[in-house]
């Protein structure tokens, strides 16, 4: 019976995120397919090795644009900047050395990281969460 209501509380706090990257699924990129695309459950994904063990709170979606290349990552955001609120500003440009820009955007409801890296939320996305809310 613990076991249960331990599953129940962490369902209840856990954040699903799309998990994609454009380079292996051009559904991933800039004109946003989540059709048939990976959700996961960020609380149940195993931490980065390469970081502090930390449960994710929020979900990230990364637009690189290199040399007139673009890639598109979305996923479960592990870290943040200090004193860095999620979500606000949504999303934040920076620009590299050479012809480097990357738009880093954050944000911590369900799915809410299929927006087309603007800070906004699809139209979409709002109406497949109340139809499943319902």
């Amino acid at each position: 019976m613990r076991q249960i209501s331990k599953t129940l509380i962490e369902i209840a706090y856990s954040i699903f995120c799309y998990d994609c990257n454009s380079a292996y699924d051009p559904r991933c990129g800039e004109e946003f397919d989540p059709f048939s695309l990976g959700v996961v459950n960020c609380s149940l994904k195993d931490p980065l090795e390469h970081i502090p063990p930390v449960e994710s709170k929020f979900c990230r979606s990364i637009k690189m644009e290199i040399y007139g290349k673009v890639r598109v990552v979305r996923g479960c955001g592990f870290l943040t900047e200090e004193n860095e609120k999620i979500g606000d500003p949504p999303c934040r440009r920076q620009t590299g050395t050479g012809d480097l820009f990357v738009t880093y955007c954050t944000c911590d409801t369900d799915l809410c990281n299929d927006a087309a890296l603007n800070g906004g939320a699809s139209v979409l996305a709002l109406i497949l969460l109340s139809l499943l809310l319902v």
